[in-house]
């Protein structure tokens, strides 16, 4: 396949992000105008060790020879633990890459690792790399979600709406539906009830009136419930209802990668706390360039 440069970054990104355990960003320049701006950067999602990873795309042997001449590889080396570089199956060879770089190399089959880059030690990144980690990420994050969930199904069945939104979202949800349900199964059940009474002696009409009362009252029960999980008044009628529940699913599918973010920014403050990482605005470890 005839790789072009930012479809094979792509790719890479995705790989990682769905068989890895790490954070991933594509082209994100990591401080003001001229600072380093990796193809991909990765950091695994670790709470012992902090080893960010550069993966520096070339989809052409001179672009590669320019690259590697120049130095321009090196200057990663501030932001990152390692740098790989990343190609199309068949370009390079383990022998062209630089000492302590890595190389994966795109197969028909997938991504394969053909060389391993040697770790570095890093301490911590720069207040400007971290805003734009973290800000800008946060907009291509929620984008890259919104435009992948435009063709994806909505789902009502609990378990997989706890992957998605939360247990307590999901749990919500999950009871509106069921509610409305069992709405809309007691409605008919009456209807088709009070059909039969008309049928019947005035003897069994009335027991079976005295039996209607009782199923109204769970009617109304089961009705005021659903209100109460939508935020309706008790009275709510069946439209205003079924209304409700159609606009709380929409809102949910726009907002749910929201509730991820969330997650994902809480687990990257428990790493940078657990791993004794220095507050936004101290001077970096002369270490970490």
């Amino acid at each position: 396949m005839n790789w072009k440069h930012n479809a094979l970054a792509h790719d890479l990104a995705e790989n990682l992000r769905q068989n890895t355990a790490r954070i991933v960003w594509e082209d994100m320049q990591l401080g003001p105008s001229g600072t380093a701006r990796p193809d991909v950067y990765a950091i695994p999602c670790s709470f012992s060790k902090f080893c960010p990873v550069v993966y520096e795309i070339k989809v052409s042997v001179s672009d590669f020879r320019a690259d590697v001449t120049a130095g321009k590889y090196t200057k990663y080396f501030a932001y990152a633990s390692a740098v790989v570089f990343a190609v199309p199956e068949g370009m390079l060879k383990k022998s062209d890459i630089p000492e302590g770089c890595g190389l994966m190399v795109r197969k028909e089959s997938g991504w394969h690792t053909l060389k391993g880059p040697t770790m570095r030690s890093l301490d911590n990144l720069s207040r400007d790399a971290w805003i734009k980690l973290v800000i800008d990420g946060i907009r291509r994050e929620t984008e890259r979600t919104r435009l992948m969930m435009r063709s994806a199904p909505v789902y009502v069945d609990e378990r997989r709406l706890a992957q998605r939104h939360g247990n307590e979202i999901a749990s919500l949800v999950s009871q509106a539906y069921n509610a409305k349900a069992r709405l809309e199964s007691a409605i008919q059940n009456q209807e088709k009830r009070r059909a039969e009474v008309f049928q019947q002696t005035e003897q069994e009409a009335r027991w079976q009136r005295e039996q209607m009362e009782r199923q109204a009252e769970s009617l109304n029960s089961a009705q005021a419930d659903l209100a109460e999980v939508l935020g309706l008044p008790a009275d709510a009628t069946v439209y205003q209802l079924t209304r409700a529940i159609n606009e709380a699913s929409y809102r949910l599918a726009q907002d749910s990668e929201i509730q991820r973010l969330r997650g994902l920014f809480s687990r990257l403050e428990d790493l940078l706390v657990s791993a004794n990482q220095k507050l936004p605005g101290e001077p970096v470890n002369a270490g970490a360039a």
